[in-house]
């Protein structure tokens, strides 16, 4: 046999309808005690915004962890794209070595050039480049205030 919780009476007033609307849900859930069903109801009630919150903090975490992996994602992205253009420079069908050797590196340089005009670009975009510089040095994930 289960022992009861310690139960304290609380007097409270309802309207006619809803204790009518109690009287019947009870009768058509075979429920014995309408007090276990205002029970019930009050603790859904109050921990449902408990249960909420966790709810958000799990959605936020997964959120975080999709950012984290789209960053990744990202970051590979751009090395291939960076060996692409170099690769795209360098290419010359089958030629003597010394020769390819010469190509991959005024490739290698004319990359340079092209890159340090791209960072250059986003100098040029003041807002932008210290939104990334912040993101940077902050750690902070979406760099705004």
């Amino acid at each position: 046999m289960t022992k009861r919780p310690e139960l304290k009476k609380k007097l409270c007033s309802l309207p006619v309808q809803m204790l009518a609307d109690i009287k019947t849900y009870c009768r058509d859930k075979g429920l014995e005690s309408e007090s276990e069903l205002i029970r019930h109801a009050i603790t859904r009630y109050i921990y449902a915004d408990y249960r909420d919150e966790t709810l958000k903090l799990q959605g936020l975490g997964d959120m975080r962890k999709k950012m984290d992996e789209l960053g990744d994602m990202l970051d590979i992205t751009f090395r291939y794209l960076r060996l692409m253009h170099i690769n795209l420079l360098a290419y010359n069908a089958e030629i003597d070595q010394d020769l390819a050797d010469a190509a991959l590196k005024s490739a290698s340089a004319r990359h340079d050039t092209f890159f340090r005009a791209f960072q250059e670009s986003l100098k040029n975009d003041p807002p932008f480049f210290e939104r990334l510089l912040h993101t940077y040095f902050s750690g902070e994930p979406d760099g705004q205030d």
